[in-house]
C-alpha cells in the first residue's frame, strides 16, 4: 500500500513540475459546475421458465440519474475535477421491488436516491488522480453495450458479468488513476479502507488490497482496432481464498458503420458469473453494432460455462435497436434470452424503453 501510495505521489509531484515549467501553464481551464441528468422508463414482459410472465412499467432499476460535475482551474494547467452522481427510479420512488425494505442490504436500495459515482481528484498532465467512488475500469474499458442502463442490459442476462466486480455497479472507496500515453488508455484503482462489509455502519463494498485495473490500446497495430485487458480482485473473501475476475476484449471497425465485438471473461468472484448464482465460470461474448441512419442496431451472442453445475451452463442471444428521436431522446426496442442447459430456467425479456439525457 505505501508503495502504491508513493508511486502515485511521485506521479503527481512529476505532473506538478511539467505543468509549472513548460505551456500549459498559459492555457485557460474553464471552471464551473454542470448539471446533467438521464430520465429512463421502460415497459418489459419478462418470463421465467413456464412461470406467468411478469409485465412492469419500470426503470429498469436505479438507471435514470441525477448528477453534477465540477471543474476549477488550478493554474499552471491543473484542474479539480469532481463528479457526483445519483441514481434513482421515477416510476415508483424505489430501486428495490421485492416490498420489502428491512435488512441491511436492502436498506440502500429503498432509498428513493442512491450514490452511483462520487469523487474528487486532480487533472495532471500526467494523468486524473482521485479518491472516492468510481466505475472501475472492467467495467468502463470495453463497454460494448448499448443498452447497459435498459431492461435488456447485457450484463442482466449473462451476456457479460454482472456485480460490482464485474461489469454492473461500481467500487467504493477507492484511489484512482487514469491516463492516456499516445494509443494507450490505463486504469487502476485501490481500495483505501480498511473495512467490515458485515458490519452495519461499514458497508464499503471494497477491503484494502483490493483493486481493479484496466488497459486497452486503439488504432496502434491497425486503423479501427482496439484490444484490451481488465482485472478486478477481490483480495478477502470470507472462508475462501482470493478472488479475480479477469477479461480480454477486442473490437474493430470493419466498415464506416459496422462494428464487431469480442470479450472473453474468467469470472471468479461470487455473484459476477451470472445473476443469482455464485458459481464462477467462463463467458465468452461475441456481437455486432450497425448504424441505420439515426437507428443504431446491436446483436450479441453469449455463452456462459460455470465451475459448478452443467445446469448453469447457458446461453444468450439478444437483438436491440435504438432509434435517435432527437439530439438527446431515444427509443430502444428490445429482445434478450439467457438459455439455460437446466429445464425451466429460461429468462427472456423483451421491452421497450424511452431515455431522455439533460
Amino acid at each position: 500500500m505505501k508503495n502504491i501510495l508513493s508511486a502515485l505521489l511521485l506521479i503527481s509531484l512529476s505532473s506538478l513540475s511539467y505543468a509549472g515549467g513548460h505551456a500549459m501553464s498559459s492555457e485557460k481551464s474553464s471552471s464551473g459546475v454542470h448539471f446533467y441528468g438521464k430520465l429512463y422508463v421502460g415497459y418489459d414482459d419478462t418470463s421465467t421458465g413456464k412461470a406467468a410472465d411478469i409485465e412492469k412499467l419500470d426503470d429498469g432499476g436505479g438507471k435514470s440519474r441525477l448528477g453534477l460535475k465540477m471543474t476549477e482551474s488550478l493554474g499552471n494547467g491543473l484542474q479539480l475535477i469532481g463528479n457526483l452522481e445519483y441514481k434513482f427510479d421515477p416510476v415508483d420512488g424505489t430501486q428495490n421491488d421485492s416490498g420489502t425494505c428491512t435488512s441491511v442490504s436492502e436498506s440502500t436500495s429503498c432509498r428513493t436516491f442512491n450514490l452511483h459515482v462520487g469523487n474528487l481528484g486532480v487533472k495532471t498532465a500526467m494523468g486524473y488522480i482521485g479518491v472516492g467512488t468510481y466505475e472501475s475500469p472492467y467495467k468502463t474499458m470495453g463497454k460494448f453495450d448499448n443498452n447497459m442502463d435498459t431492461a435488456v442490459a447485457m450484463n442482466a442476462h449473462g451476456a457479460t458479468s454482472t456485480g460490482s466486480g464485474g461489469q454492473a455497479g461500481t467500487l467504493e472507496s477507492m484511489l484512482a488513476y487514469h491516463g492516456h500515453m499516445g494509443p494507450f488508455e490505463i486504469g487502476y484503482m485501490y481500495a483505501l479502507s480498511d473495512t467490515d462489509a458485515s458490519a452495519s455502519s461499514d458497508r464499503t463494498n471494497t477491503d484494502q488490497g483490493d483493486y481493479a485495473l484496466g488497459i486497452q490500446i486503439k488504432d496502434m497495430m491497425m486503423p479501427g482496432l482496439t484490444v484490451g485487458y481488465a482485472r478486478t480482485h477481490d483480495h478477502e473473501v470470507s472462508g475462501a481464498s482470493a478472488q479475480s475476475n479477469d477479461r480480454v476484449f477486442a473490437s474493430m471497425k470493419v466498415l464506416p458503420h459496422v462494428g464487431i465485438f469480442l470479450s472473453m471473461e474468467d469470472v471468479n468472484q461470487s455473484g459476477s458469473y451470472s445473476a443469482g448464482i455464485t458459481s464462477a465460470g467462463d463467458i465468452t461474448t461475441i456481437g455486432t453494432h450497425y448504424q441505420l441512419g439515426h437507428t443504431a442496431i446491436q446483436a450479441v451472442y453469449a455463452k456462459g460455462d460455470s465451475d459448478g453445475a452443467a445446469t448453469e451452463d447457458y446461453k444468450t442471444l439478444g437483438m436491440s435497436a435504438s432509434m435517435h428521436l432527437s439530439k438527446t431522446s431515444d427509443i430502444t426496442f428490445g429482445y434478450i434470452k439467457q438459455d439455460f442447459d437446466s429445464t425451466g430456467s429460461d429468462i427472456t425479456t423483451r421491452s421497450i424503453g424511452l431515455t431522455h439525457k439533460f
